[in-house]
């Protein structure tokens, strides 16, 4: 549990520690990026915001929380009785690249091509899409100090995406992409981005407090391109599996990234053995696995500890596979206008149910797992018949409509 808590003076510090001196649990004092052990009073006194802070009891036992709750209220320790608890942890932490998709919108009378400025990056999506369907969602990453950074920072913001642990860089340019959409929505991709900012993420910079509360930490394998945030990504991944949290991988192949396919796979099959949750498109399964078909595919990752395992199919739906073998699930129709974003949209659609469930990845059946996957192909059929990926997403009462 998180409950906002008051500080400002040395008497509300004691009463804050006797409390946490109590709990049978381990309980954190956090500010911004500065965590103290809630059970120091030299720990709470050294905080360098004394007024306000959030405290983090690792436990969701309700009796236990409601309990705290009470001896809060009765010390006059919560700073807001009407929105006292947070989510004891995210449902979804995101990490990785946060750009601007440039997408073409023809030529104008002067010839000249067209592009509108679009809010992307797979992780991004992701965080977007399961926000918009009432997840409780978080990004970590890094942009660059300009008016494409403040842009997506604010984007975020508005879809209800903590961005706590994103950081704007003077020093580094936001990445760029170029999209280039067929008549039949297809995407091909131009990126500006030597570097980018988002591959300027070390690991000194991550939010922890973020990192060390979530129920599903993501990332893609865009990061690995380069250091220092191919290292930033072991490292926020083995922290987050540490405390806990589910791992989820989507490597989402794009070709120009990479000195060339060999080394696209080291690095994108590298992070496979921490995977809890995997998606991959029927585009990357031999490049991920070496086996071209689906079925084929995710049996392959199964084997290699990956718990559950989908393999999008375009319109035709996706493939899940789990200890109970695998199934197709068929998608929706649709009139593909834009494909950008729809595999974001499916996995943020499908990371969202797993939070929701509180279950672990290897507790699945495969009849639960179908259900979501139906529910996430829902989402992605309506992210096609809109243009960009962000702007796209759908909500949960859209998606409902829609199943």
């Amino acid at each position: 549990m998180i409950a906002k808590v008051l500080l400002g003076t040395m008497q509300n510090a004691r009463k804050l520690v006797s409390i946490a001196e109590r709990i049978p649990y381990d309980v954190e004092l956090c500010s911004g990026r500065f965590v103290v052990n809630a059970k120091s009073m030299l720990g709470v006194l050294s905080m360098p915001e004394f007024k306000t802070g959030e405290l983090h009891v690792h436990t969701d036992e309700e009796n236990e929380c409601e309990r705290i709750l009470e001896k809060l209220l009765e010390l006059d320790l919560l700073a807001d009785t009407n929105d006292a608890v947070c989510r004891s942890i995210y449902d979804i932490t995101v990490f990785g690249e946060i750009l601007i998709d440039f997408t073409w919108q023809g030529v104008n009378d002067a010839g000249q091509t067209l592009f509108a400025q679009n809010p992307g990056g797979a992780p991004a999506n992701v965080a977007v899409g399961a926000a918009r369907l009432g997840a409780h969602t978080a990004f970590l990453g890094k942009a660059g100090a300009d008016m494409h950074g403040e842009f997506l920072r604010a984007t975020l913001q508005k879809e209800k995406v903590d961005t706590k642990g994103m950081i704007l860089d003077p020093r580094y340019f936001t990445t760029l992409a170029f999209v280039n959409i067929s008549s039949k929505g297809e995407r091909t991709f131009s990126f500006a981005r030597k570097p980018g900012a988002d591959t300027r993420m070390q690991k000194e910079e991550m939010d922890i407090d973020i990192l060390d509360h979530t129920c599903i930490f993501h990332v893609g394998s865009l990061s690995l391109t380069e250091n220092p945030s191919r290292d930033t990504t072991f490292y926020a991944v083995k922290r987050a599996q540490s405390k806990g949290s589910i791992i989820s991988y989507d490597p989402n192949y794009r070709a120009s990234l990479w000195e060339n396919e060999t080394v696209a796979k080291q690095h994108m099959r590298s992070l496979i053995p921490y995977a809890d949750l995997m998606k991959i498109s029927d585009e990357e399964t031999e490049l991920l696995t070496g086996k071209k078909a689906p079925e084929a595919a995710a049996a392959a990752l199964f084997q290699q500890g990956v718990k559950v395992v989908s393999v999008t199919l375009g319109s035709e739906g996706a493939y899940i596979y789990c200890k109970d073998g695998g199934r197709k699930v068929p998608g929706y129709p649709s009139k593909a206008v834009d494909t950008n974003g729809a595999g974001d949209s499916f996995w943020g659609s499908f990371l969202c149910k797993i939070a929701a469930s509180g279950k672990r990845p290897e507790e699945f059946t495969l009849d639960e797992l179908a259900e979501y996957a139906r529910f996430a192909n829902a989402a992605a059929s309506l992210c096609v018949e809109k243009k960009g990926a962000i702007p796209a997403m759908p909500d949960l009462v859209q998606v409902e409509e829609r199943v």
